[in-house]
């Protein structure tokens, strides 16, 4: 089908009102950003800043407040690991009983729904990289919900038709990656350690390695997705090659603290060792990860914030 028509089709004319649940997050303001300079597009979150709406989506108020857009990303969700292990009954109701009422307001108002999940719903991987259709066992409260929440956008999809694409990104990191991320978390930690001095501590041996995909590169892939093009499937979004957290402590000393000491502690229990996307599907509807975690380290500041 050529452009021209494929723009043309009631189920793929661009959007002019998006929708960006957890619009005060890392990804959730990037993309808004992003978005906000071709479309009208709001934000909401439990605990809104910028220009974001305060929104909980577990509320029955979520549904017909977002019944009202014809596209909506939903993002909004508890993050951290270490947290929905102590607390599961919290995390199921924001994302898992949250995303049933962002997918009941697509299925009223027929809106395209983009649902962000997590490499988290794979687990322990039996291969790498990691393509999508790689089993599901995730090994935390917060990877489950999301996995959860991947099976209701798939029922919606094949009970009522509804548009919805899946994106599972690694480990995201940013300006603005804070240490309670659940995967990038290390790069903050890291560069706080260094700008002060301290020596950076690494759990483990630092060989186990993770894919960091730089958050402009997710919003990409997540831009590629607002017309429809390559709806109904899942996309791995990460930069498809692996750095040992030995490598990125190496990076980040010889960046902001030359001679500087990483030491080694026990490994964190229950820690994947190995984690890379496959992202062939991905580069299918034209994604091509832009930012190499290291360029992105070598452009940063090294005083002490």
């Amino acid at each position: 089908m050529d452009d021209d028509v494929y723009l043309r089709h009631p189920r793929h004319r661009l959007a002019t009102r998006v929708a960006v649940t957890g619009g005060s997050g890392q990804i959730g303001s990037a993309l808004r950003a992003e978005l906000s300079r071709r479309h009208s597009v709001v934000g909401f979150d439990l605990r809104p800043r910028g220009v974001s709406r305060r929104l909980d989506v577990a509320a029955p108020r979520a549904t017909t407040e977002l019944r009202k857009f014809d596209v909506i990303y939903h993002l909004a969700a508890l993050i951290s690991v270490p947290e929905s292990v102590r607390d599961p009954v919290r995390f199921d109701r924001t994302n898992v009983h949250g995303s049933l009422r962002v997918l009941e307001a697509a299925r009223l108002g027929d809106a395209r729904l983009v649902f962000c999940s997590s490499a988290a719903v794979y687990g322990r991987p039996t291969r790498l990289p990691i393509d999508e259709d790689h089993p599901l066992r995730p090994i935390s409260p917060y990877g489950l919900t999301k996995s959860i929440g991947e099976e209701y956008v798939r029922l919606y999809r094949e009970l009522y038709g509804l548009d919805v694409s899946i994106v599972r990104p690694f480990n995201v990191y940013s300006e603005h990656v804070t240490r309670s991320d659940p995967y990038a978390g290390v790069i903050r930690k890291f560069l706080d350690a260094a700008r002060l001095g301290r020596p950076l501590v690494v759990n483990g041996d630092g060989r186990q390695t993770r894919d960091f995909v730089h958050v402009s590169d997710v919003v990409q892939l997540m831009g590629l997705l607002l017309d429809g093009r390559g709806s109904g499937r899942t996309y791995n979004c990460g930069s498809g090659h692996p750095t040992s957290i030995r490598e990125l402590a190496s990076w980040i000393r010889d960046r902001m603290n030359p001679g500087g000491r990483v030491s080694y502690g026990p490994p964190r229990p229950g820690d994947i060792r190995h984690s890379v996307a496959r992202i062939d599907r991905a580069r299918t509807i034209g994604y091509r990860p832009r930012v190499a975690l290291r360029t992105w380290l070598a452009a940063r500041p090294t005083a002490t914030p």
